[in-house]
């Protein structure tokens, strides 16, 4: 029996993906840095737990060489190009070290979790699919770039021997998101919120994600990546769905771009004093006027992702949050 050893097991994709690994019949060996996040999962009596960080390869370098399959999915989600270094260390510097521990241990197969950050975007806002050239360098983003660079050293690996496929997640929603990464917006929402702003992009449900994913241990051809999406929404679409499904009103006002970068700078320059990541970043604000779209045809045929509308993805996630009282 195939035993995989998992990294990000107490983040939202990586949470989700240890119960369905358990669920198709594998053994689990989860890298984790603490038990801080683990206690509302209820796989955690089902796998072995390890604790390490990818950071410091010591720390659970010995611990591959009972394992057949590496999945990485631990990842730094942030934007504040102020922490580039703790971003880079965590991204890339932690990718390297996996990518070599499964070198050195002659893994028989690792799937990266990438990102479709760094894939790219479209120019005139069409779907773009893996062959399109990364082209968010110009717009000094340091997740894009971390990402971009986290991908790299997966090339490198793979050109030393390392059997390697990559896919990269949308934006992904669903149930098992511990943390309430989305309630925010959500109760913003049910609050009457009015506002929208210029653009879009493509939103995965968690489950489509995670069989995508377990599908690319067997079927994911070495050196490919695949984009992992589902439905193209216009941020006016995105948010008028999750209003409907909590009978609230649709967002009718569109924000210029220009109340948004007012509010980055400003946001930049007091975070620092009393100590917290200013949100959006000035980073991001690229990322508020373009449609950021893909293709997700490559994996539905070569990895059997199935196709889950965003609508029913939100339903279950209203649901999930709802059940475990986070709204």
């Amino acid at each position: 029996m195939d035993k995989i050893f998992l990294t990000g097991a107490t983040g939202f994709i990586g949470g989700n993906l240890a119960h369905h690994l358990l669920e198709e019949g594998y053994k689990v060996k989860v890298l984790i840095r603490d038990d801080r996040n683990l206690k509302p999962y209820k796989w955690k009596d089902s796998v072995e737990i390890i604790y390490g960080d990818i950071t410091d390869e010591n720390s659970f370098k010995d611990n591959i060489s009972d394992c057949n399959i590496v999945i990485h999915s631990a990842a730094l989600i942030a934007w504040w190009n102020k922490d580039w270094d703790k971003i880079y260390r965590v991204n890339v510097l932690g990718t390297r070290n996996i990518a070599t521990a499964a070198l050195n241990n002659k893994i028989e197969k690792l799937v990266h979790i990438s990102s479709v950050a760094a894939v790219g975007y479209g120019e005139k806002g069409e779907p773009i699919n893996e062959e399109h050239p990364y082209n968010w360098g110009k717009h000094k983003i340091v997740y894009m770039e971390t990402k971009h660079e986290a991908e790299n050293e997966i090339y490198k690996a793979i050109k030393q021997g390392l059997n390697a496929t990559i896919v990269n997640p949308a934006n992904v929603w669903g149930k098992g998101d511990y943390r309430g990464r989305r309630t925010k917006l959500i109760k913003a929402l049910n609050l009457g919120f009015p506002f929208y702003t210029y653009g879009g992009t493509n939103f995965v449900d968690v489950d489509a994600v995670c069989k995508a994913t377990i599908n690319a241990i067997k079927h994911g051809k070495c050196g490919e990546r695949y984009i992992l999406g589902g439905d193209n929404l216009s941020t006016k679409d995105f948010l008028g769905i999750i209003a409907a499904e909590i009978n609230a009103r649709k967002p009718f006002i569109q924000l210029p771009l220009f109340c948004i970068k007012l509010s980055a700078y400003a946001q930049e320059l007091i975070a620092p004093i009393f100590r917290y990541t200013p949100k959006p970043t000035t980073s991001q604000i690229g990322l508020f006027n373009k449609y950021v779209y893909y293709d997700s045809s490559k994996a539905q045929k070569e990895l059997k992702m199935p196709v889950i509308s965003f609508k029913e993805c939100i339903q279950k996630t209203i649901r999930f949050y709802k059940e475990n009282n986070l709204i």
